[in-house]
């Protein structure tokens, strides 16, 4: 019988900080257990000794089981975290000196939090032994938050069957089985760290009463000896018919300017090749033996900004986006994933706005037909190409960057079940993916010539005999992907350029006069 402990958010908000004070997108299991052995010695069963009050004995066992035995499955509900920097001051209790005039100091406080859509479960297939199950079942009601103090929580047990978003997969590190998330455990002996480091700040406070005249907060940082990180693996997900179905988000100290985003890409392709050395894979390369069939798309880099409809990990400013194709073969993947893992700074030269990058963070995996929010209600979800794309081909009499456009979609397409590739070669064949990709409901609503000399800015190599021709786009994509799917099109798709970021429109709006 599977047993459970569950988490609901009456205010609909969880906010708590990772150690690196980087917002925490889910309560881990190492806080669930701190709440809980926070409940047992100062709740209504904690005990008195040794001149404190500690956990009763049952509950002693019940927590040091939780050490020992971690959820099997989680469900972790719908997310939204946001993504504002703003602080909230506030009186820290001890006293500043300014001059002669004493105050309480004030500190900040970072206030980002995460919305959430339903409640948090933590599961066991099997059981507890009953002692521990009736333990945790009277804990639960006694913890009031679980996060910060502006996270009330009702933690309830259940015995009910639960759709679980994630399992536990002991053996799993940062890249297995794709999508996942990282949580901190706690493991034995976390129990007897937490009650000796509190007994520590108690015994250090007797006597030091007296106020001083300047002060500092010595609250000190909980110990994390007996806290390791354990991987929780998305459940078995059929990959998405999209062109990129899964999403390496690797985050970034610094924001890209559009301009500089081909630069960063192709800063950062050619560091991954770097670190595989001779181990990298043609579909990150882009080079393949002579007679091999090339894919529709390889592994694609663009860079994501706070200001688009999508979470970064932590406060990210940018994050470089990994789009692995549909296509890679499971060792290439494994290469990706070692390549993304390894991956600490970037150097993509040129303008003093991004001549260095550095990875902030641990990268986090996403599904590519679930990365972007989805709209507003009342709204309508078009794209807009940023930076701009460039055309694929050198065109046909007669075309303008509207079929450039749809032949592009075409190309990303190709192969799908919704876009089948058409036969014959030439302008046959482009007529005929114009023509699928109109019927498959995409429509091209308005196109821009971008006039620029530094045509670099959009495409990392050409043909010398080439006209470069980088254009904005505004579209409708009908059934290519749906409102979360990440998609680039044109010739610099795998580096950085033509990427499709949402630009959602009042339902009646007019459609003249948008901007591209």
């Amino acid at each position: 019988m599977v047993f459970s402990i569950v988490a609901r958010y009456p205010l609909g908000v969880y906010r708590g900080q990772r150690p690196d004070l980087t917002p925490e997108r889910i309560p881990s299991v190492a806080r669930l257990h701190a709440a809980l052995l926070a409940a047992a010695g100062f709740g209504p069963r904690a005990i008195e000794y040794d001149g404190g009050w500690g956990p009763c004995g049952a509950d002693d066992v019940a927590l040091r089981w939780l050490e020992e035995n971690p959820p099997t499955d989680v469900r972790i509900p719908p997310l939204r975290v946001s993504s504002h920097e703003a602080l909230a001051y506030r009186d820290d209790g001890t006293i500043k000196k300014s001059g002669r005039v004493k105050q309480t100091r004030k500190l900040p406080k970072h206030t980002s939090s995460v919305a959430v859509d339903g409640a948090f479960v933590w599961s066991w297939r099997e059981s507890p032994p009953a002692p521990v199950a009736e333990a945790l079942r009277e804990l639960c009601p006694d913890v009031p938050h679980l996060g910060t103090a502006e996270s009330p929580v009702l933690l309830t047990i259940s015995e009910d069957e639960v759709a679980h978003t994630h399992e536990y997969g002991a053996d799993a590190d940062m890249f297995t089985g794709g999508a996942g998330v990282d949580v901190d455990l706690p493991v034995r002996g976390r129990v007897d760290e937490l009650i000796d480091a509190h007994q520590a700040e108690r015994r250090g406070r007797v006597g030091s009463d007296r106020a001083g005249t300047d002060e500092r907060s010595t609250s000190p940082v909980p110990p994390r000896r007996a806290v390791r990180v354990g991987r929780y693996l998305a459940k078995a997900r059929r990959n998405a018919d999209v062109p990129w179905p899964e999403v390496l988000l690797v985050p970034l100290d610094r924001r890209v300017e559009e301009r500089d985003r081909v630069r960063v890409a192709v800063a950062a392709h050619r560091a991954l090749i770097k670190i595989l050395d001779r181990e990298a894979p043609p579909v990150l390369t882009g080079v393949y033996p002579p007679g091999v069939r090339r894919p529709s798309n390889r592994v694609a880099l663009q860079v994501l900004d706070r200001e688009h409809p999508v979470d970064l990990p932590g406060r990210a400013k940018a994050a470089l986006a990994v789009l692995v194709p549909r296509e890679a073969a499971p060792a290439e993947l494994d290469a990706i994933y070692r390549a993304v893992a390894a991956l600490r700074t970037l150097h993509p030269g040129g303008r003093s706005s991004c001549r260095r990058l550095a990875v902030t963070g641990t990268p986090e995996v996403v599904a590519g037909d679930r990365l972007w929010r989805e709209p507003q209600p009342g709204t309508v979800r078009l794209w807009r190409t940023s930076p701009p794309a460039v055309p694929d081909t050198r065109g046909r009499a007669g075309w303008g960057f509207t079929h450039a456009a749809l032949l592009s979609l075409g190309f990303v397409w190709q192969g799908t079940p919704l876009l089948a590739a058409p036969t014959g070669r030439g302008e046959a064949r482009d007529n005929a993916f114009v023509e699928a990709v109109n019927a498959a409901g995409a429509v091209v609503l308005r196109t821009t010539p971008v006039r620029t000399s530094r045509v670099e800015d959009y495409v990392h190599r050409v043909h010398p005999d080439a006209v470069v021709r980088p254009y904005h786009a505004t579209l409708a994509l009908g059934d290519l992907g749906g409102s979360a799917t990440i998609q680039a099109i044109g010739q610099s798709r795998h580096l950085g350029g033509g990427l499709l970021i949402p630009h959602d429109r009042t339902e009646g709006e007019a459609s003249e006069g948008w901007p591209a």
